[in-house]
């Protein structure tokens, strides 16, 4: 936070909290980007491209050396720790995008490109893998938030909890992928 900027009390009171946060966030980014930012929707499209920049480098590594339900597995792994790790980043980058810039809309794109290479690895393609990210997604996402609101009752291990309900995600990844391709083997002619 800057904190070479004073606020007067009457100043904060009749501001919103839109108001508020969008000048405390923004006197940040100016402090780390040297950029102005001063709208809510501004800081938005900052962090969401932040965030896909960095997850996207991060699930490259994560999915390394892997193929398959090895790299679904490594991919999903380390997107729940970024959320854990980045949380107000996650956050930015999970909402549906609001506006039509290039930059956000490339680093979107970039991300669903990586985890659907990795499903299509795994046999799934097209409206299975639409729909196979957007579990992953939610996935991810509602298994963080429970995990940093700590509304999981009597869990033993968030991790091997995460872990259970990866394989239960990978092995659905794999059911329809097999699937495609026994319809596709049913179809071709012999």
């Amino acid at each position: 936070m800057n904190h070479e900027r004073s606020f007067n009390v009457d100043e904060m009171l009749s501001a919103s909290w839109d108001q508020l946060l969008a000048v405390d966030l923004a006197s940040e980014v100016e402090y780390f980007s040297f950029d102005k930012r001063n709208t809510i929707p501004e800081l938005r499209r900052f962090f969401a491209i932040k965030c896909y920049r960095d997850l996207l480098v991060r699930l490259k590594t994560a999915r390394e050396g892997k193929t398959s339900s090895d790299a679904l597995r490594s991919v999903a792994r380390e997107m729940r720790q970024y959320a854990l790790e980045r949380p107000a980043l996650w956050a930015a980058a999970s909402r549906t995008l609001t506006s039509d810039c290039a930059e956000w809309q490339a680093g979107h794109k970039e991300l669903c490109d990586l985890i659907k290479s990795v499903l299509a690895e795994c046999g799934v393609h097209g409206q299975h893998a639409e729909d196979a990210l957007y579990m992953l997604r939610s996935l991810v996402r509602g298994f963080a938030v429970h995990q940093i609101l700590g509304s999981f009752l009597h869990i033993y291990s968030y991790d091997e909890s995460f872990e259970r309900v990866v394989e239960i995600y990978v092995a659905g990844v794999r059911s329809v992928g097999a699937a495609a391709r026994a319809a596709v083997s049913a179809t071709t002619p012999k």
